[in-house]
């Protein structure tokens, strides 16, 4: 992984994906309020997504750039990563 961009994902934080290439080694997580809608090209409304959304920051400037963006949701920054056997002491 290059360490560099911003992922847009479904906030489906308990899954094998989310642990292996979130958890582990992103910067950022905005958790995004509400679901997202979509929109056809002639801007008529297309549907929402099905689960709720997050953006995934790689790097310290693209967690910047979410904090600074005025969307509208929370950022999570700094967790602390432990492993199976120092969650069981």
């Amino acid at each position: 992984m290059h360490g560099n961009g911003i992922a847009l994902v479904f906030a489906r934080t308990e899954t094998r994906m989310f642990f292996n290439y979130i958890w582990n080694d992103a910067d950022g997580i905005l958790f995004l309020r509400g679901r997202l809608a979509f929109f056809h090209v002639d801007g008529t409304e297309g549907g929402h997504a099905g689960a709720p959304s997050c953006l995934i920051a790689y790097g310290r400037n693209n967690v910047n750039a979410l904090r600074d963006s005025k969307l509208d949701g929370i950022l999570v920054t700094g967790w602390n990563r432990i492993s199976g056997s120092q969650m069981d002491a």
